[in-house]
């Protein structure tokens, strides 16, 4: 019986501790990296009409948060974090711009494939170029 009962309080922590890891990764539902935008939004909105920063505008961001007059791959409007952002991909890097004030949320360093692949993600609204 002693046997049994230190297998199920070892399942019992294993459990408990996988629970604790799963939800300090992000597993409760925010995405990561986290930041924080100037614009909430929910899902279904029609983000267009919520923004504040044209694409022109968010391009320009990018552009000089790179160091690059390149043009971008892709723009897209969407809802990151709950909040209302640009993705901007350009020169090889996807550039999360704020839809309310053009302030440079994040930034990220991409490979190939996901540079161009096009995808438009389903939630939000803008143009692969």
């Amino acid at each position: 019986m002693k046997r049994y009962g230190k297998a199920i309080l070892l399942a019992a922590l294993a459990l408990l501790s996988l629970a604790a890891f799963a939800q300090q990764t992000g597993q409760s539902g925010s995405q990561h990296p986290s930041y924080r935008g100037s614009i909430p939004v929910q899902e279904g909105q029609n983000y267009a009409s919520l923004a504040k920063v044209s694409m022109a505008d968010a391009v320009k961001a990018a552009q000089a948060a790179v160091g690059t007059t390149a043009a971008p791959t892709k723009v897209r409007l969407g809802n990151e974090n709950g909040y209302l952002v640009w993705e901007v991909v350009i020169a090889g890097q996807e550039i999360k711009i704020d839809a309310g004030n053009a302030q440079v949320l994040d930034r990220a360093a991409l490979g190939g494939a996901e540079e161009n692949d096009g995808e438009n993600g389903g939630e939000g609204q803008g143009e692969d170029n």
